[in-house]
């Protein structure tokens, strides 16, 4: 499952705040500021699990945790936010997908973010 980078938010990346927050184009004008927003090549019926990968351009990911919210607002709202963190003992963001290496990546419109199935 594919999806293109067509709009990156002035306060959207901040390497000293090690998250990017994802949603789709239906984004209001006040979440685009702080957002990336992804557009999904097909119908994203995507589930994403631990384990799963996650490539951005080149840089690939390992899922370490998903939260509890993340799955249901990717599906409806292209929503997620990617976590360049340690995953919390606690309080884990609930619409968070934590991420290995935790290395922030460079963005720019036009990227691709691929989430890619390591089915079971």
């Amino acid at each position: 499952m594919k999806a293109v980078i067509t709009e990156i938010g002035s306060q959207a990346l901040d390497e000293k705040e090690p998250m990017i927050i994802l949603f789709g184009e239906s984004a209001t004008e006040a979440l685009k500021e702080y957002s990336v927003i992804q557009k999904f090549q097909e119908d994203q019926s995507l589930e994403v699990k631990k384990g799963d990968l996650l490539k951005i351009d080149d840089q690939e990911y390992t899922i370490d945790y998903v939260g509890s919210f993340a799955n249901n607002n990717l599906k409806s709202i292209a929503h997620v936010s990617l976590v360049f963190a340690d995953v919390p003992k606690e309080d884990a963001i609930v619409n968070g997908v934590y991420l290995t290496p935790k290395v922030f990546p460079t963005l720019k419109v036009d990227s691709t973010i691929e989430y890619i199935s390591r089915g079971v």
